[in-house]
């Protein structure tokens, strides 16, 4: 894991990983609530949520950003 986030209601986590993928979590329990989100082709060195909780952003080692629903992946 490279960079983690928290949801700004605090009840999720987002990480971003050297494998490639981004994961949401549960903040209260530790389970991941999503599959692996795959798209990335380099490892996924930031994640951020948006303000509002409904996006996830993600900046590779490509220097690629993406944007992914936070709710679907």
């Amino acid at each position: 894991v490279l960079s983690v986030a928290f949801s700004p209601d605090g009840t999720h986590i987002v990480s971003g990983s050297d494998d490639k993928t981004i994961c949401v979590w549960d903040a209260s329990t530790g389970a991941r609530v999503l599959p692996p989100i795959q798209g990335h082709q380099g490892s996924v060195r930031s994640v951020a949520f948006s303000p509002d909780g409904t996006h996830i952003l993600s900046h590779d080692s490509r220097d690629v950003w993406l944007v992914w629903d936070a709710r679907t992946g």
